[in-house]
Order: structure tokens, then sequence, then C-alpha cells
């Protein structure tokens, strides 16, 4: 993974958490930012992807975790598959059709 620098101004509220996340878990603020984000990256995958937005492989990228790890990110949020009946009928034809 490359690594890019940014420039990033917060509000008081936001250090605050970061404050608290480095605190709580014992590593640097650099460090808790990056936790934040990741897990905000993924909330934003879950809920694309709750929206029917997004694929899970596009969720999985997204949030930068394995397709695994987003399929029980999505069960532990409760969110099942977004994948309509029309869409189940229509790849079924497809198969279908193929054998």
């Amino acid at each position: 993974m490359v690594s890019v620098s940014k420039t990033v101004r917060f509000p008081e509220e936001l250090i605050r958490v970061i404050e608290h996340r480095a605190r709580q878990e014992k590593v640097d603020e650099s460090t808790a930012i990056k936790q934040l984000l990741g897990l905000g990256a993924e909330g934003y995958a879950i809920e694309l992807f709750r929206r029917g937005e997004i694929t899970l492989n596009g969720a999985a990228r997204l949030a930068g975790v394995t397709l695994r790890q987003m399929i029980d990110s999505l069960q532990r949020h409760g969110v099942k598959g977004n994948v309509r009946l029309d869409q189940q009928r229509r790849a079924l034809e497809f198969v279908g059709e193929l054998g």
C-alpha cells in the first residue's frame, strides 16, 4: 500500500474523538486518525451497498478489506444481499442458456 501525505484541518469535536481513540487504544494520534478513517470508509461502503449503489466487490474494494471481511461486516450490521429478484431471475435464465 502506497502512503500519501495530506494536510487536513479537523474541527474541535473530531480532535476530541481522535485524542480519545489514541488514549483508549494506546496509539499515536496519526494511527488513531487512520483507524477512524478506516471505520468511516467501511461504514460508507456498507451504506452504499445497503442502498444498492455498489456491488459487494466494490464495497470491499472501497473499504480496503477482503471480500470475506466485507461479508462478515455486512452480516454484523444486519445488511442482506442487495440483488433483486428480477436480477436473480435473469442470471438463472442466462445460466440455463449456457447449459
